[in-house]
């Protein structure tokens, strides 16, 4: 019949219609489930506060994880990997700007070696990290060092390669070999070898302990932001190394700031470091993230980040991944100048690190346009630091009216 068929194709003209609409209009969706945000928040304003704060486990291109409005992503779960995300972030050579005089390359596995090799990464000398499995690059790690194209200068002593600790020197660069028979010789052979490229002492000797790297990581972020020279020592007794450098007569006026609680370097520890030099001060801390938060804060002459009003950048990585945090101090030496913040957690963010976000929060009156703002790197993929942690972050370092700051 005629009429049968006329109200099988009004039917399937209906189905269409409303297809249309559900996917082109979004008629018929939840306001609250768009997936277009890359911050869902329940329960709390703007602020964030102790309210359910989550993201999209997944989306587009990978957005939220790849980055939202106030945070970037370096994903992977091998630091080798980041080490060289970090590295073409930070010196973007197949655009316009300048490479790096050097690359320095570390053992993926030593973190005492990256910790000190941290300065070289900052100004004049700017040699980032690339870090390598087993002590030899990679063929990827060879490929990136090739893109980086570290021409050698002045400040590097023309070298364009540094190794510090036990790794195999790449073919075809000219090479300088720093290392020791421990951590505090390797990182005195770091020392000597900036005072010798700068042909000055440093501004301060950040001394941390060779045996817990979860206090020691943040040493690395300031160096590389600050040139400043870390030394090692153990709970209670400085190693003979740690102590030359610190007598050396050029360093009698470098002021010592130890890192740490009294249970990871003592007192005992500390009067050694007195008698030896010149002023010591403790930058403490009750755990590796309130530790973090006090350095990030802290401020003596010129040694502590001092960073305790609105409109900064932050590194946030894991307190149990020290590569991680080593791999990324490229990105302290310039850009938004990144702060390292730890977090012990994969899924929550550590209340000491929300309480500081949000204490400098950043706020506008009445144009948002011409307000400051703040930048946090999330280092590792979302097994590693969660999407929703991310979300926290976001949120607690977004841009937001002064009355709702307030409120928060």
């Amino acid at each position: 019949m005629p009429w049968l068929g006329l109200s099988i194709l009004l039917v399937l003209l209906l189905i269409l219609a409303a297809f249309v609409a559900y996917f082109f209009f979004d008629v018929g969706k939840d306001e609250g489930g768009d997936s277009s945000s890359g911050v869902t928040e329940l329960e709390t304003g703007a602020t964030g506060g102790q309210g359910a704060i989550v993201g999209h486990s997944n989306g587009p291109l990978g957005f939220p994880s790849a980055a939202t409005r106030n945070t970037t992503r370096i994903s992977g779960s091998d630091p080798v990997d980041i080490s060289m995300a970090a590295a073409l972030a930070a010196y973007p050579t197949s655009g316009p700007g300048s490479p790096p005089a050097a690359v320095t390359i570390i053992d993926a596995n030593d973190w005492q070696s990256g910790v000190a090799a941290a300065s070289l990464s900052a100004l004049p000398i700017g040699s980032p990290i690339l870090l390598a499995p087993s002590g030899t690059l990679s063929a990827t790690g060879m490929d990136t060092l090739a893109q980086l194209d570290p021409l050698g200068s002045p400040d590097t002593g023309e070298n364009k390669v540094f190794t510090v600790g036990k790794v195999a020197p790449p073919s075809g660069y000219d090479v300088e070999r720093l290392d020791g028979n421990s951590p505090a010789e390797i990182a005195a052979a770091v020392a000597d070898e900036r005072a010798a490229l700068t042909d000055a002492p440093p501004n301060a000797f950040v001394v941390v302990s060779s045996e817990a790297p979860d206090y020691a990581t943040p040493a690395a972020t300031w160096a590389a932001r600050s040139g400043d020279v870390v030394l090692y020592t153990g709970k209670d007794e400085v190693p003979k190394a740690t102590l030359d450098v610190i007598k050396d007569k050029a360093n009698k006026d470098v002021p010592i700031f130890v890192l740490g609680p009294s249970d990871v370097v003592s007192s005992k520890a500390l009067k050694q470091l007195d008698k030896a030099g010149s002023t010591v001060e403790r930058v403490g801390g009750d755990d590796p993230e309130s530790a973090a938060v006090e350095l990030v804060r802290f401020s003596s002459g010129l040694f502590g980040w001092s960073l305790n009003e609105p409109g900064h950048g932050y590194v946030l990585a894991r307190t149990d991944r020290p590569m991680d945090a080593i791999a990324v101090t490229a990105l302290s030496t310039g850009g938004t100048w990144a702060a390292l913040l730890l977090t012990d957690s994969s899924e929550k963010l550590p209340q000491v690190v929300e309480d500081y976000l949000l204490d400098v929060k950043p706020g506008y009156e009445t144009d948002p346009t011409k307000a400051i703002f703040s930048h946090v790197w999330i280092v590792g993929d979302d097994s590693i630091i969660s999407v929703d942690e991310q979300a926290r972050v976001d949120d607690a370092v977004e841009l937001a009216p002064v009355d709702t700051v307030a409120e928060g």
